[in-house]
């Protein structure tokens, strides 16, 4: 997978997307840390990085993410690790992660941004 793929991908499937510091594609995460994240690796798969405050909440999460969602345990911490994932896999964990962006249609985001400054407007 191409880093355009990636973001096609993303694109197509309602994910947040951005760039990191190295400049490499990812889809970040918009709940708990906020520093979860899909992440191109350059293969067919695609990564997976998670990190809790504690260690309790981050084993809890990793027994979710490899038991539930079947994900391939790449590298450990003590409160984050690495995950491998198939395409189909990380569709699944983006919501749990909170990198999927909200389902609202743009012509539902248009119409609400359209009253919202008719009301603000119009006092």
């Amino acid at each position: 997978m191409t880093k355009q793929e990636f973001k096609q991908f993303c694109i197509d499937n309602n994910l947040r997307y951005k760039k990191d510091a190295c400049g490499d594609p990812i889809s970040p995460s918009r709940k708990g840390m906020k520093t979860d994240q899909i992440y191109w690796t350059g293969e067919e798969q695609l990564g997976i990085y998670a990190e809790r405050e504690t260690q309790k909440k981050f084993t809890f999460l990793k027994k979710k993410l490899v038991g539930e969602y079947g994900l391939k345990l790449n590298q450990e911490g003590d409160t984050d690790a690495t995950f491998i994932a198939t395409k189909e896999q990380a569709l699944k964990v983006a919501s749990l992660l909170g990198c999927a962006k909200n389902a609202v249609s743009q012509e539902t985001r248009d119409k609400m941004s359209r009253l919202l400054k008719e009301r603000l407007y119009n006092g």
